[in-house]
This record gives structure tokens, sequence and C-alpha cells, in this order.
């Protein structure tokens, strides 16, 4: 028995997932998300979002105070000539991107959703997937079962493999990234840091008073960096990093987590689409993630509003879907794992050939403003 009849359900109602639904608030559209947390988010990690994203999100009115603004990013490499400063002046913009907490952003989202009466059904986790050229139906865990006209995966692709024929592309990057907390002596004037070494990159993100920092290691090297004492930890890193952030003298909230590139081998399926980390979860370098889930999100809804409702979820709609988000996506995915392959691969690009890269961008404002535009905006779609 059909307990919930819809035009779309969304699973997964993070931020990519509920940035669709409130964009589709006012298409006419009956929605609904299902969700497997069971309760509100209450995590606190940093998102890093671009100028774009945060346009996007004041588009469904949701974005939420206390959002520190990155306004210049400066670009190094660790052993070698060569760096570049990117700033948002440059680009005619008050900031380049934000960072920001999950929960925050989260709770913003989930208001606007409730104001718009979209409902999110909390402690719903999918069990199976049938779909038909009729209808897709869902059937959860707590016995619910669904049907919609457009079935939306938003969920970091934890039910992709439950429909036929969808898998993934793996790159295991025998990396990981230590986070934290990390404080220094001098103010961070809204800048970002992104120094790449032979091990990989480490990047420091301006949050409130401090830095969020990600720093790259084997997981080995990882396993030792998090057992260190605070002191040793901060010692480490300055010799590491050098002082063009100051010195380090705190840091606090040490964690890890693997780095691997994942790609759907296919966006839609029958009655469905996969969208934001469900169909690419990406190395952090370069913060492309999360914003290239949002331009899923932003590309689906403005589908999702232009078509009648009989045609929601047809093969057309779908086509003309993967269509619009083929070469951003494909292409965000790719500059990504560039970037961590030429910066610690020499056989790739040697360190003279990497300094030049970046004295290039230095030298010339126009190639830099396009690397910022692309970084903020993604491919065109055409």
């Amino acid at each position: 028995m059909i307990d919930v009849g819809v035009d779309v359900a969304v699973i997964g109602a993070g931020p990519v997932g509920a940035t669709l639904a409130a964009l589709c608030a006012d298409a006419g559209l009956s929605m609904a998300l299902f969700e497997a947390r069971p309760g509100p988010a209450r995590d606190r990690r940093t998102l890093a979002l671009s100028h774009a994203s945060r346009e996007l999100i004041e588009r469904v009115r949701a974005w939420p105070a206390g959002a520190t603004p990155i306004t210049s990013i400066h670009i190094s490499q660790k052993g070698g000539p060569g760096r570049t400063l990117i700033t948002a002046a440059e680009q005619g913009l008050p900031a380049l991107g934000y960072t920001l907490s999950y929960g925050d952003l989260q709770s913003a989202l989930e208001a606007r959703l409730e104001a718009a009466s979209i409902p999110v059904h909390l402690g719903e986790r999918c069990e199976e997937i049938s779909l038909a050229p009729e209808a897709a139906s869902v059937r959860f865990s707590s016995g619910r079962q669904v049907q919609a006209s457009l079935l939306v995966l938003a969920d970091g692709g934890a039910n992709a493999t439950k429909i036929p024929g969808i898998g993934f592309h793996e790159k295991d990057y025998a990396q990981v990234a230590v986070v934290a907390g990390l404080r220094s002596d001098r103010p961070h004037d809204g800048r970002a840091y992104e120094r790449f070494t032979p091990q990989g990159p480490v990047a420091l993100l301006p949050v409130e008073d401090r830095y969020g920092l990600v720093w790259t290691a084997s997981p080995r090297e990882a396993e030792r960096l998090l057992g260190l004492a605070d002191e040793l930890f901060l010692e480490e890193l300055q010799s590491y990093f050098g002082d063009r952030a100051g010195r380090f003298i705190a840091v606090q909230n040490r964690a890890s987590f693997a780095l691997m590139l994942r790609a759907v081998n296919s966006p839609i399926a029958l009655r469905t689409v996969i969208v934001g980390n469900a169909a690419q979860a990406l190395h952090p370098i370069a913060g492309q993630g999360l914003n290239l889930g949002l331009r899923d999100a932003a590309a689906l809804a403005e589908r999702l509003s232009g078509v009648d409702r009989s045609a929601v979820g047809s093969a057309a709609m779908l086509d003309a879907y993967r269509a619009a988000r083929s070469r951003d996506a494909s292409r965000g995915i790719a500059f990504t794992d560039l970037l961590v392959s030429a910066f610690t691969d020499s056989r790739r690009l040697p360190t003279w050939g990497r300094g030049l890269g970046l004295a290039a961008l230095d030298l010339f404002p126009p190639a830099r403003r396009l690397l910022a535009d692309r970084m903020m905006r993604g491919a065109p779609t055409s």
C-alpha cells in the first residue's frame, strides 16, 4: 500500500536536497523529503561555499547569519617557486566565498522548507527502490511506502546501488585529510591559503576568528599527527607550512577522514536523478564538492520549474537535465583530480612546471579571473 504519493520524492534532506526543494517551492509540484537521521542536524563541521552558491541560497531566503567571507586566496607550492593571489576585489565581488557551519546552513534551509509547507520526514531509512515506467516507489525501514513521478537521490550515495545499472568509478588517493581548528597570532583578514606539497595540499580557511585546517597526509602520517601533543603538532605544522599566516598558537578538534574520488556512472535512471555527493564525491582541494552539488540542484530545479506536471520524471526531462550538467560535472571532477595529481606527482608535472603555472597566473590577470570564475560558477553549459 502506498502511504504517500507525490510528484517529487527526495531522499536526503541535506544542503543539496533541501536547496532543491526550496528552489521548487513555487513550481506547483507536490514534494516530500525523506532523511535517515532521526533528528535536527547538529553537525558543526565547516563548509566552504562560493559566492555563486551564496547567491543561489539567497534566492530561497535561507542564507544563515554568521558566515565568514573569503576575500582572497593565496596559492603556493612547497619546495619550489611560484605563487599567485586571487582576490574578490579583482572579481568585482564582496567575497570569493564563505565559510559557515553545516548545522547553521541546514537549520536555515529547514526553516525555509517549513515555511513553504514542504514536509521533511526524519528517521526514514531507505530499504528498497522499485522503478517502473509510470513511477518510482520507495519502501522505508518504518514501513512507509512512497510513490513519485520523480525520485531524487541526494543522500551522499547511500542508495544509488539499489538501482540496477548504477555503479561508481572510484579512485583512492591513499591520502587522509587531518582537519582541525587553528589559531594564529595575527588576524586572517579573510585570506585563505592553499599550499601544495609533494605529500598533498595544506589549506587554511578563515572561520570566524580562527582558521580551519585541512592537512593532507598519508594514512600512517595522519595517524602520527593525530597522536601528537598540541604543542608538537603546532611546531610541525609551522615548519611544514611556514609563517605566511603568522605563528600558530592553538589547535583544537583534530579529526581525519580518507580522501577519494567517487563518481556515478550515470546521474539519471528510470524516473530517477542522482545529485550532489551521491553523484560525485571529490577531494576537498579547491573546495568544489558541495558547490558542484548545489549547481546540480539548481539545474534540476530549472527543469522541474519549466515542465508540465505530466512530464515530471519523463525520459525527455531527465535527458535534458543530464545534458545541462554533463560539462560542468565532468570538468569539475577532472579539474579536482588534475590538481591532486599534478601537485603531488613530479612525474606528471615537475616542480618548475608548477611554479611556471603559478607565476603565469600571477602575471596575467585575465587568466586569474577566468580561473576564479570557473571555481565559483563552474563550466558554462555550452
